[in-house]
């Protein structure tokens, strides 16, 4: 019996072991420790984003042709105003959205400053000298597993965060997520792809992931110690009936 309770206590003391190797973020063996990032990050357009596309130019008045108003109506008088609302743009599910004048056309796959270029070119014959502010309004991505707060993380201040800015805001992973298998779901043409990223070596820095999408879906899987207690648990309960039985067994045998 005793033999019994010593072997299930090492096995909990093994499967829950946590090295500090498993733990840090970004190790080096020297510090301080300079990267640099091999390319510049740029936001894609996808379907369901919304669009503010605001146009200005020499010559305001035609600008103001391609920006939505609204007429609003002076309460003490009896006139009518025009003021400016957001001017969004919902991309539909072809890809496409639809502007004064300029009618419909792709904007899908492209990005910022390529959308930029192209409206520039179609708005030239109206507005001399255009020019455009684009942000994407809905840009957001998920975090979900062992982390803190998972969940959709909106991100109000800009449309570039990495990979450890998303983890910070999910309340960063806890004790028992895996570092080393960090896996960002990414859709791009159809096709969704599962990426693992070790996170405590600081290479990946320079990888497609370092910069996260609109909508990826990050996933903290949980590490050894957390996989090892959860299916310690169960052989834990059988371990109980069997000593209670084995205990109960040898004070009956000796009554």
């Amino acid at each position: 019996m005793k033999k019994i309770v010593l072997g299930f206590i090492l096995l909990i003391v093994f499967q829950s072991c946590i090295t500090k190797k498993g733990t840090i973020y970004m190790q080096n063996d020297n510090y301080p420790a300079s990267i640099k990032t091999s390319f510049p990050f740029e936001p894609t357009i996808k379907s369901d984003n919304i669009l503010n596309i605001v146009v200005s130019g020499d010559n305001p008045q035609a600008a103001s042709v391609f920006n939505i108003v609204s007429m609003n109506k002076n309460l003490n008088s009896d006139k009518n105003f025009l003021t400016p609302t957001n001017v969004t743009y919902l991309v539909d599910n072809n890809g496409e959205i639809e502007m004064p004048i300029i009618g419909k056309f792709k904007v899908e796959g492209l990005k910022k400053s390529e959308l930029i270029t192209m409206l520039k070119k179609k708005i030239s014959p109206y507005v001399e000298n255009p020019v455009l502010f684009i942000s994407i309004l809905n840009y957001r991505v998920y975090v979900t597993g062992e982390v803190n707060r998972p969940g959709e993380q909106k991100l109000e201040n800009g449309e570039r965060v990495t990979l450890l800015e998303a983890l910070s805001k999910a309340g960063d992973l806890t004790i028992n997520g895996n570092r080393r298998k960090v896996r960002v779901i990414r859709e791009n043409d159809g096709i969704t792809t599962i990426n693992t990223i070790d996170i405590t070596k600081p290479e990946f820095i320079n990888t497609d992931f370092y910069f996260l999408q609109q909508n990826d879906v990050v996933y903290v899987e949980p590490n050894k110690a957390k996989i090892g207690i959860n299916s310690i648990t169960p052989l834990a309960t059988i371990m109980s009936i069997v000593a209670t039985g084995i205990s109960l067994y040898v004070l009956t045998a000796r009554l």
